[in-house]
This record gives C-alpha cells, structure tokens and sequence, in this order.
C-alpha cells in the first residue's frame, strides 16, 4: 500500500494528507498542490509553528518574484507589441496592394491598348472597303 505524502497549496499555504498526486488540488485556489519533501511521519512529528515555517520556506521556494507580481496586470492589457506587429503587418500588405494595384492598372493600359490597334485595323479595312463602293448622295431629292 501507498503511504501518505504531504502536500500544499503554493498559492495560500493550504496543506493535507493524501496518498495520490491526482487528489491534491487545493479546495481554497482549485490548483494543483505541490508535495512537500519531508516524510510524512516527519512532518507529524512537528509542533504547528515548525509546519507553518516549513510550509512558508516551501511557498517562498516556489513564489513568482515580485517584480512579476506587480507587472502581470500591465503586461495582461499592455498591447504595444502586438500594436506594433499589427502595424508592421498592415504597412507590408499596403506595399503589395500598391504593387498590386499598379499591376492591374498596367494591364488594364495593355488590354485597352491591344483593343485600339484591333479596332484601329477594323477601322482602315472599312475605310478601304467604303472608298471601293460609290457612295450615293445624301440629302432631299430635288424635283
């Protein structure tokens, strides 16, 4: 059988007596408990002020230091570096929508031109075809 090991809560200092890892989660935080790394036995043996020591070396061993403490709020809704990247991102797909733009524009010239020369060609065969066939004159019969 699995004996008892003692663990605790890092967050509030919470500690109790359980013999599975999958069973220690605080009931105060709802986080996982470390295991402390004393013998349960051991831990007994001590009188309340010696476990209260104990248990704070192990929560400051496993503090976030407090500098981290008092940015987490300003990092959480800091988004200078996302604004930045943001920023870079729509500077870049400007430049290729400007390449872009001038590509079509350029093709749109090129389609147009390729269109006048055609029409162009069209145009002097039906000059020639008309200068070929007499024209009749236009305008009110005279009687």
């Amino acid at each position: 059988m699995r004996g008892l090991q003692v663990y605790f809560c890092p967050k509030c200092g919470y500690y109790r007596y359980y013999q599975l890892v999958k069973n220690a989660v605080c009931p105060k935080c709802d986080i996982k408990m470390r295991p402390l790394l004393i013998d349960y036995t051991k831990f007994m043996d001590m009188d309340c002020d010696m476990r209260d020591a104990f248990i704070g070396k192990e929560m400051l061993r496993y503090a976030r230091p407090l500098t981290e403490t008092i940015t987490e709020p300003h990092k959480q809704y800091n988004n200078r570096e996302e604004i930045g990247k943001l920023m870079a991102q729509i500077q870049q797909l400007e430049t290729e929508n400007q390449k872009l733009t001038q590509t079509v524009a350029w093709m749109h010239e090129t389609i147009w031109q390729m269109l006048k020369e055609k029409k162009g060609l069209t145009t002097s065969s039906q000059e020639a075809a008309a200068a070929a066939v007499p024209s009749e004159v236009s305008g009110p019969v005279q009687r």
